[in-house]
């Protein structure tokens, strides 16, 4: 099998049964260091519900994330930026980022937009996204630089922030994220996978571990590892000087809407 991001030959790696049911191979990539499983046929059953119930991180999850998302987004756009989380599950990272100031739109063709209703995406012939967040979904892509240069080009932003797992080769079966029982995850990435897909779609690649970014123009590297410390939580304090907070105009925008 070729790989499915670097079109190299890849090597069987192992075996494993993926929702309980089906026998799926996965297969490394001594080229660009992905692991990815066999074409998957299973995905529709495995969407069934877009949020598996063994999710139960993602309230957390999006919590955090909204932090480190803040911090990177007003050292580089300020109080002006315009933003839509692709792939953004129910609404929460939508809902969150507005309640904290900054004008966040929602997008995500498979989920239903609970949270953050009346703040939906548009994509458009000259309507530009300054950055894009896509948090939790690279993983999922069958083909990633594929999802990769669709987001940009529908968007017209300047830069991804997107988080996922990384692994060091060989990744041990035992791999939380590996989550076979969900049968969402397809496609597993190292550092230097990533770096490669940046030089492929000629970006600039940055990543604190936890975050990564996919640039058209240059982030701080050691802002970026800053923010892993609490030198964050004095960021956040400082940005709030700056950033009005969306819940409370939001409530009455819609209000006005429905009536």
């Amino acid at each position: 099998m070729n790989c499915r991001i670097c079109e190299e030959r890849t090597d069987f790696s192992f075996k494993e049964k993926v929702l309980n049911k089906y026998d799926v191979s996965y297969y490394y990539c001594a080229g660009c260091g992905a692991l990815q499983t066999e074409p998957p046929y299973w995905l529709d059953e495995a969407y069934d519900d877009a949020i598996i119930d063994a999710d139960t991180g993602l309230i957390r999850r999006n919590l955090y994330f909204s932090e480190m998302l803040s911090c990177i987004l007003f050292k580089l756009f300020g109080t002006k930026g315009s933003y839509a989380d692709v792939a953004g599950g129910y609404g929460m990272m939508t809902r969150l980022m507005r309640d904290r100031g900054f004008d966040y739109r929602w997008s995500d063709p498979y989920c239903e937009n609970i949270l953050a209703r009346g703040f939906e995406a548009e994509f458009s012939e000259g309507k530009k996204y300054d950055a894009v967040s896509a948090f939790e979904v690279l993983e999922h892509t069958v083909n990633p630089i594929q999802f990769l240069e669709d987001t940009f080009e529908k968007t017209n932003a300047d830069l991804i922030v997107f988080s996922t797992e990384l692994f060091r080769a060989p990744a041990p079966k035992d791999w939380f994220y590996f989550a076979f029982e969900g049968g969402q995850h397809v496609v597993f990435f190292q550092k230097r996978t990533l770096s490669a897909m940046a030089s492929r779609m000629n970006l600039r690649f940055y990543s604190n571990g936890t975050f990564h970014i996919f640039s058209k123009k240059r982030v701080s590297g050691l802002f970026l590892r800053l923010i892993r410390t609490p030198f964050r939580r004095l960021y956040l304090l400082w940005a709030r000087i700056f950033l009005k907070s969306k819940t409370m105009s939001d409530h009455f925008l819609i209000l006005n809407k429905n009536r």
